[in-house]
């Protein structure tokens, strides 16, 4: 793994599980010392971050931690439900056993965080059960749009389970029966219930109605504090 990786992937973790807030500034000079490497990695990891729509770089300004309105969120999950709901046609015709078998590998991930009470794991698993849907599609321009927004969603799934209590248990019951519905030929009943899984997330999710009611948050965190939040995001 390149520093460059090493950097984006650390950071990335540490948006998308909440440990870095939304509007937070991010130093460049602060996450290399953190990461002991030097600025010339973070800076190209601030880029690939930026395309993943994670962080939104201001000339002579700096690097923060992207902030969502409604409308972004309502675009990005209403994107991403007409793309899963082709996925999971087309997967349907070409694997459904196959399907319904990696479906319930990433259930039982969940399973287990739920258990250990990780949410960064649930997250992942989270992730990696509708990636599964793209995968068996395969359609490899379906899953390379799929990108353009799945990071940014998982970090606001994120907060949306730091912030409800029942979340977990309401996700797991869902992602469950999905996998049931498919499993039991009802495909136009998990058709439905994946749509509302995705979408529910712009009524859960207290947002404001445009980018610019979001302050940027000038203040930076402590050197060390960095530090301990880079570390805790590879687990």
């Amino acid at each position: 793994m390149s520093l460059t990786q090493e950097a984006s992937e650390r950071i990335r973790d540490a948006i998308v599980s909440g440990k870095f807030e939304f509007g937070e500034r991010l130093s460049e000079e602060q996450i290399a010392r953190a990461l002991g490497m030097s600025k010339a990695p973070v800076r190209a990891a601030f880029m690939e971050l930026r395309d993943m729509g994670l962080v939104t770089i201001v000339p002579q300004a700096g690097t923060y931690v992207f902030t969502p309105s409604r409308k972004d969120v309502e675009e990005m999950s209403q994107f991403r439900a007409m793309l899963e709901k082709e996925a999971l046609q087309m997967a349907l015709v070409r694997n459904r056993s196959g399907l319904v078998q990696q479906l319930s590998a990433a259930i039982s991930q969940m399973d287990h965080a739920i258990e250990s009470g990780d949410r960064l794991r649930y997250s992942t698993a989270d992730s990696a059960f509708h990636r599964v849907i793209l995968q068996i599609a395969g359609n490899r321009y379906l899953e390379k749009a799929y990108d353009l927004t799945a990071t940014a969603l998982a970090a606001l799934r994120a907060r949306l389970q730091s912030g409800e209590g029942d979340y977990w248990h309401r996700s797991y019951a869902e992602h469950t029966r999905m996998r049931d519905l498919i499993d039991q030929g009802e495909f136009d009943a998990a058709h439905a219930l994946l749509q509302e899984h995705i979408l529910i997330i712009n009524r859960s999710l207290a947002l404001p109605d445009t980018n610019t009611q979001i302050r940027q948050k000038a203040q930076l965190r402590s050197d060390q504090e960095c530090q301990e939040l880079l570390l805790q995001s590879q687990g």
